[in-house]
């Protein structure tokens, strides 16, 4: 007798195909939950590290990324950071913590741990939360911040800060309050690797991916990203012939590549709650923390977008002022023209050039106002510097 399932009524058929898919689903959340599991413990295996060495905290900023995962593994290779640096793409390019370290050590015997956490795009508004998580997870004992006019115009980073703010990460690091989401993604180092991918469906998915990779490891294990241009060398001259006279001729504000620059800065005055931003800084002193703020050696062009020398001379004036009121240190920026124009990339960064001689003559600074004044970088507590 031939079986006929179309004779069958369809309530009949549902019936005997609904315990198969049952059992699929039985079957499959167990399998995916042991693939998930297989991922988390190889992601945790230091070869790993190698073959698949990015990780993402979900956050836009990749170098952010980058920089907050190196310096996790920096504290786990050295037991804790005694000095970390934070500022903008000026400090990430222009302080070599090796060389820092070793020069401090030659003038005053004392050896230090120094990270560099400088971030290319961001002001004193986004750094003055991000010295406070890290002052929370690693309790570093010095934090030296290097600022610049940008840090103080109130239109400046309002986009980037607002990115930064959305990602459930950085919020919950913020407000000091976990939610799953946020402790997923700071403890499961398996997320760390598959949140990489999130946007692998995106048509510049593999070209970021690619740049990002290069960046990771362009950037050294104490958070120095070298700046490999040199105006001057035939490597580069084909790509831009112009670069080196750009950094001494002065901006013209007619120029539509410029002006954009004139009108977010010309009329500089210290917005009142950028001020509050770095003061939220400097009362990290509150807590043990000393606290250095200096200036980056810029080229005298930069500050034509400014207004011209006279306003700088006045920001420096104020600033110093206002560190000095809350307890914080100021260190002089040293003098432009101890740079020649190949230590530079543009006006206002050094490349892999100046950035070795600027740590030398930063170190000589900081020792100076040891001795001088008994103001000297303070080594992180180690007990609390792996929370």
């Amino acid at each position: 007798m031939q079986n006929n399932t179309h004779s069958l009524p369809l309530q009949t058929l549902r019936q005997k195909k609904s315990p198969s898919l049952i059992i699929s689903m039985v079957f499959s959340v167990p399998v995916f939950l042991l693939m998930l599991f297989g991922l988390e413990i190889l992601s945790r295996q230091h070869q790993f590290n190698y073959i698949f060495p990015l990780r993402s905290l979900g956050s836009f900023h990749s170098q952010f990324e980058i920089k907050w995962f190196k310096l996790q593994d920096y504290v786990q290779a050295n037991g804790a950071v005694d000095v970390i640096l934070i500022g903008n793409s000026m400090v990430n390019t222009g302080i070599d913590p090796r060389i820092l370290e070793s020069e401090y050590e030659t003038l005053t015997g004392q050896k230090l741990r120094i990270f560099n956490f400088g971030v290319e795009g961001l002001t004193v508004k986004t750094n003055s939360k991000i010295a406070d998580i890290l002052y929370e997870k690693y309790h570093p004992g010095t934090i030296l911040v290097g600022t610049e006019m940008r840090d103080y115009v109130l239109a400046n980073d309002v986009d980037v800060t607002a990115k930064f703010e959305s990602n459930a990460w950085f919020k919950s690091q913020v407000e000091k309050r976990n939610t799953l989401e946020s402790w997923l993604i700071s403890n499961s180092s398996g997320l760390q690797r598959l949140l990489v991918l999130r946007n692998w469906s995106s048509f510049d998915f593999l070209d970021n991916f690619l740049v990002t990779i290069q960046r990771y490891y362009r950037t050294k294990a104490s958070g120095y990203e070298p700046d490999l241009y040199v105006f001057n060398n035939p490597l580069f001259i084909k790509e831009d012939p112009t670069r080196g006279e750009e950094i001494t001729k002065h901006p013209d504000p007619n120029d539509p590549s410029e002006k954009i620059y004139f009108d977010l800065f010309s009329n500089f005055k210290i917005d009142p709650s950028r001020l509050s931003d770095l003061k939220s800084i400097l009362a990290l002193h509150s807590r043990g923390v000393q606290v250095f703020v200096t200036e980056m050696p810029v080229y005298p062009t930069y500050f034509d977008y400014f207004g011209g020398e006279s306003v700088h001379q006045k920001f420096l004036t104020d600033i110093k002022q206002s560190i000095s009121e809350n307890r914080g240190i100021f260190l002089d920026p040293v003098a432009w023209d101890l740079f020649p124009l190949e230590d530079r990339v543009d006006n206002h960064h050094l490349n892999y050039l100046g950035a070795p001689l600027y740590s030398q003559l930063l170190a000589q600074q900081l020792a100076e106002e040891c001795f001088s004044h008994k103001q000297c970088m303070i080594p992180a507590d180690d007990s609390s510097s792996l929370k």
